[in-house]
C-alpha cells in the first residue's frame, strides 16, 4: 500500500492522531446538503461534520454545478468523504437501501422538534437551500421533518447554525440512550487512512514515484 511507503515520512506523533481521530469516525449519521445557495455555509458545515466525527457528507449541487459545488473540494474537506449526487432521489434512494432512515429539517405539519424526534440506528439529516427550503422531492421521499425549537421574533436560523445544533443534538441522543455509536468498518477505515496519509506528507505523488523508482 502507498500508505506504507509514505508513513516513514511521517512524525510517530502525527500517524497516531491519524489512526486516532479515524477510529473515533461515526458511520451511522451522515448529512444530505440540498441545492445550498452559499458556499460559505457548506464550508461551515461540513468544517462541523468534521469536529464531530462525522465522516460521510452527501451533496447535491446548484444546477450547474456552480461555485458551491467546487468549493466542498477544497479545505478541511480533505479529511471527508463527500458524495456527490446528481439530483435528490438518487441520493435518498441510495442511502435508504443502506438502511438509513431520512430526516429532513423543513417546516411541515408533521414536523416535530428536535427533542420529540427519534433519531436511532442510522440516520441522514437533511438541509436544503437557504432562500428556498426543501424542493418537492425531498418533501415526498423522507421518512419524517423536524424543527428546531426557538422562543425569540426571529424564527429562522442560518442553515450552518442549525447544522450544528442539530448533530450536536443527534450525537448527544444517541450516547443517553446508550446507543453504541457506528465506527468505519476495517475495510473502509484502511483505504481513508492511506488517503489521510498521502494528503498529510509534502508533495506525496513525487515522493511515491521516487521511492517505486529505487526498487
Amino acid at each position: 500500500m502507498d500508505s506504507n511507503l509514505l508513513q516513514p515520512f511521517l512524525l510517530p506523533q502525527r500517524l497516531e492522531r491519524l489512526k486516532e481521530v479515524l477510529e473515533n469516525r461515526i458511520l451511522s449519521v451522515t448529512l444530505v446538503l440540498e441545492n445550498l445557495h452559499k458556499d460559505y455555509n457548506i464550508s461551515a458545515i461540513l468544517r462541523t461534520c468534521e469536529s464531530f466525527g462525522i465522516q460521510n457528507v452527501h451533496v447535491v449541487p446548484q444546477p450547474g454545478e456552480g461555485k458551491v459545488f467546487k468549493t466542498v473540494t477544497q479545505g478541511c474537506h480533505k479529511w471527508l468523504t463527500i458524495h456527490r449526487h446528481d439530483n435528490v432521489s438518487a441520493c435518498l434512494k441510495e442511502l435508504k437501501e443502506k438502511g438509513f432512515r431520512i430526516l429532513a429539517g423543513a417546516f411541515s405539519k408533521s414536523a416535530v422538534t428536535l427533542e420529540k424526534t427519534d433519531f436511532s440506528g442510522r440516520v441522514a439529516l437533511v438541509f436544503s437551500n437557504e432562500l428556498e427550503g426543501a424542493n418537492p422531492e425531498v418533501l415526498e421521499q423522507v421518512d419524517g421533518f423536524f424543527v428546531i425549537s426557538m422562543s425569540g421574533f426571529s424564527q429562522s436560523l442560518n442553515v450552518s447554525v442549525a447544522a450544528g445544533i442539530v448533530i450536536h443534538h443527534v450525537l448527544r441522543y444517541k450516547i443517553e440512550t446508550g446507543e453504541e455509536l457506528e465506527r468505519i468498518p476495517p475495510g473502509e477505515a484502511g483505504r481513508i487512512l492511506e488517503e489521510w496519509v498521502k494528503k498529510s506528507v509534502r508533495k506525496s505523488d513525487e515522493v511515491l514515484r521516487e521511492l517505486r523508482s529505487r526498487k
